[in-house]
Formats: structure tokens, sequence, C-alpha cells
């Protein structure tokens, strides 16, 4: 004859098998969280990009909200085989020839590059798309990092030259730009060097070629300083800016101008992000040398040493200065 259970046993056993469902559902859930953050890290760097950029690695540790924001290093990864760490993977987005040409680079833990891999990309193809193909980016492969990486058309002759893919030059800088990035980024805040930044120009009584002992920030549209000898006003620079190559990123201008002669001093790049070797030569000696004596009228647009677009916004902008110039400060010291 079969034992009816009581109340009290029935309770009992309901207890358990609901303790049991709890730890069941527990462990369930630990597993799914943690399938799931690995397999958010392998759709941001696969398997296969791990293998290419960091192949002593077998599983990442996103990094990424450990750092300040940077606004081309996107996501940041510690790498590891088993638990030792043996580097960091970054993605980063630079601007090519478009928007987002997206590089990981593996960057082994004393600062060289292991290796790099375009992982996104919208450049002209059978152009720029080319800087994907193993020929150009195999180039960052075990590179050490004494120096910045440098483009060059020609083949290279130094382990920190990189040859550009033909027809590419944009496109194959904006990669070494990528590199470059990441590999000041580790340098700064894995191994704690200090990085050295590149000191924007200020403008100066000397490098304007103004006369005086002063300069005086006045009030104004546009950002300007009056030069001064003593309380006589003997000329002025007037900021400006307008977009070259990357509307977004617009090149800035200081423009100084001599009263006693009414003509252009001297002209200084202040900030520019053009393309390194091709759009920065706005910057060189040879370019603000076309301005320097020149009357204070419009400037006919000149292209410089093949910067196309970078000349013009540079022309633009110092056009915008010389109209400012006629029209609200000449006259009026």
């Amino acid at each position: 004859m079969k034992k009816k259970l009581d109340i009290k046993e029935l309770l009992t056993l309901g207890g358990v098998l609901t303790l049991i469902c709890v730890i069941v559902a527990g462990i369930v859930s630990t597993v799914y969280i943690t399938t799931a953050e690995q397999i958010a890290l392998n759709n941001a760097v696969s398997s296969d990009d791990l293998a290419i950029i960091m192949p002593e690695g077998d599983t990442i540790e996103d990094m990424t909200g450990e750092f300040e924001p940077n606004e081309n290093i996107t996501e940041i990864y510690k790498a590891l085989s088993g638990s030792e760490e043996v580097g960091y993977v970054y993605k980063t987005v630079v601007v090519g020839y478009k928007p987002d040409l997206t590089v990981l680079v593996g960057v082994s833990l004393d600062g060289n590059v292991v290796a790099a891999k375009i992982s996104q990309s919208q450049e002209t193809p059978g152009l720029g798309s080319l800087v994907a193909e193993d020929k150009f980016i195999s180039q960052f492969t075990n590179k050490t990092t004494e120096a910045p990486f440098e483009v060059v058309k020609a083949s290279a002759s130094t382990d920190q030259e990189i040859e550009a893919v033909s027809g590419a030059t944009v496109s194959s800088f904006a990669v070494a730009n990528a590199v470059n990035i990441a590999v000041n980024f580790h340098k700064e805040n894995i191994l704690g060097e200090e990085v050295a930044e590149e000191v924007k120009p200020e403008p100066t009584i000397e490098n304007m070629k103004l006369t005086g002992d002063t300069l005086e920030e006045i009030d104004g549209e546009m950002m300007t300083f009056a030069a001064k000898s003593g309380e006589e006003i003997t000329g002025y620079v007037v900021y400006a800016e307008n977009p070259g190559y990357y509307p977004e990123m617009p090149i800035t201008v200081a423009v100084g101008f001599d009263l006693a002669t009414d003509t252009i001093s001297n002209i200084l790049i202040v900030n520019q992000n053009e393309t390194a070797g091709i759009g920065d030569v706005i910057e060189e000696d040879g370019f603000s040398a076309l301005f320097q004596g020149k009357e204070t009228i419009p400037q006919d647009i000149q292209i410089y040493s093949g910067a196309t677009l970078s000349s013009e916004g540079s022309y633009k902008a110092i056009n915008k200065a010389i109209e400012y110039y006629n029209v609200t400060l000449k006259g009026g010291n």
C-alpha cells in the first residue's frame, strides 16, 4: 500500500525543487553572460583577425573603458595567451580618401608593432582599397617603433619607411597614421612614456615679420592681435579658417599686415590636419613666402606642390583675413 505524502513533506519537496531550479538558472545565466561577452568580443576582433595581428594571443579582454576617450581609437583590447598578457589590440579609425578607414593594430608589450589589418574600408576599389592587400599592409609586420612610420612613393629604404600603394598615396598615408596613433597611445598609456607632441606655432612679432614690441589681442568678429610699438599700432595679425582636404577639419591661418607698407608681412599655418606628406606642405616656408610683401588685395589661388585642396583652403582663409583687414581694421588705428 502506497504511503500518502502529507502537507509537510509536499512543502519540503517543493522547496528542494525550487532551490534546484534557482541554482540551475544561476549557472545557465552565468554561462550565458560569459558566452555573450566573449561572442561580443569575437565580433569586435574575430579569431581570424587575432591570428594575424596578435598570433600569440588566444583571447582578448576589453579595456576600452579603462582609458580616456581618444578621437581615433575606438576600441582597446588586452590580448592573452591563457592567463598571460602578450600585447594589446587597438581599433583605430581615420580618414583616408573616404571616411571611416578602420585599422586593427597589434602592439607587443614593449611597444613594437606585431601586425596591422584593415577591418573596414570605403576606399576607392582597385586603388585605395589595395591598402588592405598583403603587399602593403604586411610592411608593418614585426616592426620596431623607434620612430614614426613614414610613407614614401619610392621603395622603402629603412624599417620606418612604408612604400605607398601606387595611385593611392592618401589612403597609404592614412593607414600609416592609424598605426602611429596606436603606437603612440600604447607608449603613453601602457608603457608610461612621454610622447613628444608637435608644438603648434603661434604668431610673434618676429615670425610674422612685423615691427613693434608687443602683440595685444583686440576685440572683433575675428581673432585679431595688434602689433604695437609703445602705444602706436604698427600692424595686425588676423586669424581665419577654411576647410582644406577634409571639410570637417578646417585649416587655420594667421595673416600679418604691415600698416606702414599696407602689405602682407607673412602668413603662418596655425592648425591643419591635412594629409601628411601631401597637404601638409602648406606648412613649408616656400608656401608662406608666396604671400610676403604682397598687396592686401584678394590673392589669386595658386596650387602649391601639387596639394590642390589644401592650397585652395589656405588661400580662401587668407583672403578672409585680407577682407577683414580692409573692411574692419585698416584706417581704424
